[in-house]
């Protein structure tokens, strides 16, 4: 009797415990949910500083970042409740039917409290069974692991957009100066040209620094744009994980309520990385080069000198001639001597003051050519100058721009989030100087489809098989014959992958 009621005790501790186990189950609410996630970011923002001790982020990033760990914390604790719950059950199925076999062997199972404990063993291994059936859900465990992962994904996706708070105040300040020099060379460029302009193929100096900074005017103004657009994602960075994160929230709701249904495989819904990927693809790279060592050519127009005449002394020569042939006949010899020394002085006068006017027009010129070139001189390094503080102030922002393009493509490249490695190259890489008319060709390698093309400016494209099955495709940039500036040439590979070229046509030599 002894045994009976101490085997009933635990029988009745295994199935307390079982209904406690159950009862705590986080799975009695499939639809976890942070309590965080329906708070203004800006909130968000302000507890991770205050309590999580978070670097701040721009656009409130690690308000989102820390909402997102709560959440997948929640599904890994009802992961972990529910690996509990079915491991107790293990166990105290074992326990029943471990005493149930030693208790009816023992007694024979002869007596109506021997049925009737044997009944109880039964009937409490029956409820753990079914408690842990009906609360241990395979289905939603399945939906909290993708829900996990995508969610590591979305925070994965979204580095490229991870700024400190104080470096981004530093952009802004980076992009005002970069505006301010802008508008500094242009109005300098804009006033030297309004008093002197320079054939386009001139080849003196004081136009090179002109075409230079015309250059370095073009380029700025692109890295401004980029950097205006980066810094738009940026400020939206906390904003766009919510929404991922939204949707996740939505995509596991969905399959726990459709856990009786057929539920689409994960691996058709893994592209829900580019929505983050998509968000920021648009922001255009400048490559900062800083000079394109291109320029144009040509002699500058000397002063002409102009030429003087001795129209006038030789027209006073000729009626002193005449006066002294009219009186050669009745004039003595003192009189006619007097004409000659009259004459002479007269000869020696002019050709001293020709001599004097000439000289003053030559100083008077050289006055003027000199005060010009030094006008132009001090033009052109005052240009120069402008130029390379321009250069200056956009080399910050060209920085933070390529090292956002490179993190942009390693998130493309994550095979785990995005639905598979992608193994594309093409060669050539970098960017490249055409002329109009040109075929420029670009060979991708290691894909399994067709790539996508797009190209933006003044020219058409092809695509050509490769001489390696289908894994080889060659792009061929046809530049249309009057080109001008530059062709942006994007190539994808389904989505996975991306890279860009820039081809920059060259005007063509002047005859």
């Amino acid at each position: 009797m002894e045994t009976g009621r101490s085997v009933r005790g635990w029988q009745r501790c295994v199935a307390a415990g079982l209904a406690v186990a159950i009862t705590g189950c986080s799975s009695t609410n499939p639809y976890q949910r942070s309590a965080r996630v329906d708070k203004p970011i800006s909130q968000l923002g302000r507890e991770e500083v205050r309590y999580a001790h978070a670097e701040r982020l721009a656009g409130n990033l690690h308000g989102a970042l820390g909402v997102l760990k709560d959440q997948r914390r929640e599904w890994y604790e009802s992961l972990s409740t529910q690996a509990r719950v079915r491991a107790v059950t293990q166990i105290g199925l074992l326990g029943v039917t471990a005493a149930a076999l030693y208790s009816g062997l023992k007694s024979g199972v002869t007596s109506d409290h021997d049925k009737r404990r044997l009944a109880l063993a039964g009937a409490v291994g029956f409820a753990a069974y079914s408690g842990s059936t009906w609360f241990v859900n395979p289905a939603q465990e399945q939906a909290y692991v993708e829900g996990i992962r995508e969610l590591t994904c979305a925070m994965m996706n979204i580095e490229p957009l991870r700024m400190s708070a104080v470096n981004f105040a530093q952009m802004k300040l980076e992009r005002d100066a970069l505006a301010e020099a802008i508008n500094k060379l242009d109005k300098s460029l804009l006033g030297a040209e309004a008093t002197e302009r320079y054939p386009r193929d001139s080849k003196l100096a004081w136009a090179q620094v002109r075409v230079e900074a015309r250059s370095a005017l073009v380029r700025a103004r692109k890295t401004l744009a980029s950097s205006e657009q980066l810094a738009d994602q940026l400020n939206n960075s906390g904003v766009t994980l919510m929404r991922e994160g939204d949707l996740v929230f939505a995509r596991v709701a969905a399959r726990i309520n459709a856990a009786n249904k057929p539920i689409t495989s994960p691996d058709a819904m893994v592209s829900q990385a580019a929505g983050i990927i998509g968000s920021f693809r648009s922001v255009k790279i400048d490559v900062p080069s800083e000079s394109n060592g291109s320029g144009a050519g040509g002699g500058g127009a000397s002063p002409t000198t102009p030429a003087g005449g001795d129209g006038g002394g030789a027209a006073a020569k000729k009626t002193a001639v005449a006066a002294g042939s009219k009186s050669l006949g009745s004039a003595s010899m003192q009189e006619l001597l007097a004409q000659v020394a009259t004459l002479q002085k007269q000869q020696i006068a002019a050709a001293e003051e020709k001599a004097l006017r000439t000289r003053e027009d030559k100083l008077e010129a050289d006055a003027k050519k000199k005060s010009a070139n030094a006008s132009e001189a001090s033009t052109a390094r005052k240009l120069a100058a402008e130029t390379a503080d321009l250069y200056a102030a956009r080399r910050p922002l060209s920085m933070r721009l390529l090292s956002f393009a490179e993190q942009r493509k390693s998130v493309e490249r994550n095979g785990s989030c995005v639905g598979g490695v992608s193994a594309m190259s093409i060669s050539p890489a970098d960017d490249a100087k055409v002329a109009q008319g040109d075929a420029y060709e670009i060979t991708v390698s290691g894909v399994t489809a067709i790539p996508q093309v797009s190209v933006k400016g003044s020219a058409s494209f092809e695509i050509l098989a490769g001489g390696q099955g289908t894994s080889q495709y060659v792009v061929r940039i046809k530049v249309a014959a009057d080109a001008k500036g530059t062709v942006e040439v994007t190539i994808s590979d389904r989505g996975l992958a991306t890279e860009e070229v820039q081809l920059t046509v060259s005007s063509p030599a002047a005859k």
